[in-house]
């Protein structure tokens, strides 16, 4: 899986379960301080939050060229480098999302 589709599919499903699950906040009192609590802050017509990644990241380049950077560790090490190198790095970085409608 590359960077790209692991980050956008992250956050889809963070976004989509803090949805689901605020009605729970909602059924008692201090719902606003609930949210300030799971570090969420009202901005427009919803909440902003962060959501922080800490992933470690392979870079592999084949031997006619080109390059790829996928998440270490998903869909496997190796395979068609075929006399190519791969590196291995960390990369630590947060995102902000607006969550509307809570």
């Amino acid at each position: 899986m590359d960077v790209k589709e692991f980050v956008a599919e992250t956050l889809k499903q963070v976004t989509e379960a803090v949805k689901e699950n605020s009605s729970t906040l909602r059924n008692g009192h201090g719902y606003i301080d609930e949210l300030k609590k799971l570090n969420m802050f009202s901005h427009g017509n919803g909440f902003v939050t962060y959501v922080d990644f800490d992933i470690a990241v392979t870079e592999s380049s084949s031997k006619e060229g080109g390059a790829k950077l996928s998440i270490a560790g998903v869909g496997g090490i190796g395979g068609d480098l075929t006399e190519g190198t791969e590196v291995a790095s960390k990369v630590k970085f947060r995102v902000p999302i607006q969550i509307d409608g809570l």
